[in-house]
């Protein structure tokens, strides 16, 4: 999956970064969901947003009660199918499928129109839609075993993902450590480990890159794709699982936005737009993506 560095700002308030200068602080129910194309339906979380300068603490934060279901839609916004939503007892404002016939959960099927639906107990209505990208795969790979921060790369060939209204697919890889100890860290999240006391450990087993467009991949003769594996994706040495995401347009626009938020895109003080959100009622993030994974090792240097 992607980093839960994706959604690090939806636990506090988003504050807007334009000249007319900050919002004044509203609670909001905050939406975090990663639905994937072929997968059994993926858990919702709905916390309340907190203010920059509170303590976020998931045993207040975290909605209960709510009414919860994910609906398939047609093309012309009538109900296929209903995916009811139960609270996960064992973890405040977590949500799962509830299994239906057979005792399973419905997939996710690409290139499908998903409509989350939430009601809580103090009377807020939350919508969010999402198209999910149609599924792709691995073709071949130049290698499994790299050098860290080498350059011979780990590059992946793999067929084309269609995403519906976009003439190009945009891409994101997630490395999740299989062997994530302190000495397998990498310098980098040595220092970064170092620097901020709050992030502990466990925080960098998913680490993701940042959103790579068609300038970051190649377009083959054959109409394949190749991507390079980032260095900046990998925290551990050693064995790793690295994911390739095809994102929606909401986590694209929720992604991107959040980026210049944290300082990127070039933009100057006062001139930083605020996070792009699809959430209706609510704040967050209800996407999708397609992916793929493979497992590869990354070796240490001299």
């Amino acid at each position: 999956m992607l980093s839960l560095s994706v959604a690090a700002c939806l636990a506090v308030a988003l504050v807007s970064c334009d000249a007319a200068g900050p919002e004044p602080f509203e609670v909001d129910v905050v939406v975090e969901s990663y639905q994937v194309a072929g997968e059994p339906a993926a858990p919702v979380r709905l916390t309340r947003s907190v203010p920059l300068d509170s303590t976020f603490d998931i045993e207040d934060a975290g909605v209960r009660g709510a009414d919860v279901r994910v609906e398939r839609l047609n093309a012309d916004g009538a109900v296929l199918q209903t995916i009811p939503y139960a609270a996960d007892p064992d973890s405040v404002g977590f949500y799962r499928p509830v299994a239906q016939t057979g005792n399973s959960v419905p997939d996710i099927e690409p290139l499908s129109t998903y409509r989350l639906r939430v009601a809580t107990e103090s009377g807020d209505r939350i919508r969010a839609v999402t198209t999910v990208p149609d599924t792709f795969s691995i073709v071949a790979a130049n290698r499994d075993t790299a050098t860290y921060q080498s350059d011979e790369e780990i590059a992946v060939r793999i067929t084309p993902s269609r995403t519906p209204g976009r003439d190009q697919a945009f891409y994101i890889f997630s490395t999740e450590s299989l062997d994530p100890t302190e000495e397998n860290l990498v310098p980098l999240i040595q220092e970064f480990l170092r620097q901020d006391e709050n992030i502990v450990l466990q925080d960098v087993v998913i680490t993701s890159s940042p959103i790579l467009n068609e300038a970051g991949y190649t377009q083959n003769a054959d109409g394949t794709f190749t991507l390079r594996l980032p260095w900046v994706a990998v925290a551990f040495y050693g064995p790793n699982r690295s994911r390739i995401n095809v994102l929606d347009e909401n986590l694209y626009d929720f992604i991107r936005s959040q980026t210049a938020q944290q300082g990127g895109g070039g933009f100057t003080p006062g001139s930083i737009p605020n996070v792009i959100e699809t959430v209706e009622g609510g704040a967050g993030v209800f996407g999708s993506m397609a992916s793929v994974s493979r497992e590869i090792y990354v070796a240490r240097g001299e």
